[in-house]
């Protein structure tokens, strides 16, 4: 059974960029609409902070369903094919961390308790804090990649690299997004910033997938 999950047993195929590419950022983009919906309905139904909190990070933990779907079909059938339902239920619960340790700090400053960087053990949580949004997804990915392909390790470097690229680009978007717009000019800026964001992270990942995946012979 596990030899079955993993594509052990049926023909193996070289790792496909475009493949990737394709389902990767499907998921990855359709991932991320329901935290942005969630985000801009909080927003004008002015819902309190406490509960946009647990709200929005739900929603991200449904972003990394799809998204880690979406590589996990990549993956299938080939040298590098991982459990699909493991590897998506990992990266659900992996992304769930991650937009939980993101949001607080928003969420803090609204409910007029921002974070004290003045004080040592909170500028040191903070950064811990940082770190480990980086590093939890790909650290999950590892536990499960480490069983189906060498050097497994560097995976972690390369989708942290992809994170950072996608935070960035989350950032520098959010910068000239204003949530109270009408719903007609928000959509098409959102669905362009989505499909970038998307976009940056694949490749970034599925570049080094490509150099990291399994080739025939070895």
């Amino acid at each position: 059974m596990a030899r079955e999950s993993t594509g052990a047993s049926r023909a193996l195929y070289p790792f496909s960029l475009l493949r990737w590419v394709i389902l990767v950022t499907a998921g990855t983009f359709l991932g991320l609409l329901p935290p942005i919906a969630a985000y801009v309905a909080a927003t004008r139904i002015d819902l309190p902070a406490w509960a946009v909190y647990p709200t929005v990070a739900m929603a991200g933990g449904f972003q990394g369903l799809l998204m880690g779907l979406g590589q996990a079909l990549a993956l299938y059938w080939t040298r590098a094919a991982v459990p699909r339902a493991g590897w998506t239920l990992i990266t659900m619960a992996g992304a769930l961390v991650a937009w939980s340790l993101g949001l607080l700090p928003a969420t803090m400053r609204a409910l007029d308790e921002p974070l004290d960087l003045d004080s040592r053990p909170v500028l040191w949580a903070t950064v811990g804090g940082a770190v480990l949004l980086v590093l939890v997804v790909p650290l999950a990915h590892w536990l499960v990649l480490r069983r189906v392909m060498p050097g497994a390790g560097m995976w972690v470097v390369v989708e942290s690299v992809a994170i950072v690229v996608a935070l960035a680009a989350v950032w520098g978007f959010g910068q000239s997004v204003d949530p109270t717009r009408p719903l007609d000019d928000l959509l098409p800026q959102l669905a362009l910033a989505g499909g970038a964001v998307a976009l940056a992270f694949t490749l970034v990942t599925g570049l080094g997938m490509l150099m990291l995946a399994p080739r025939r012979g070895e």
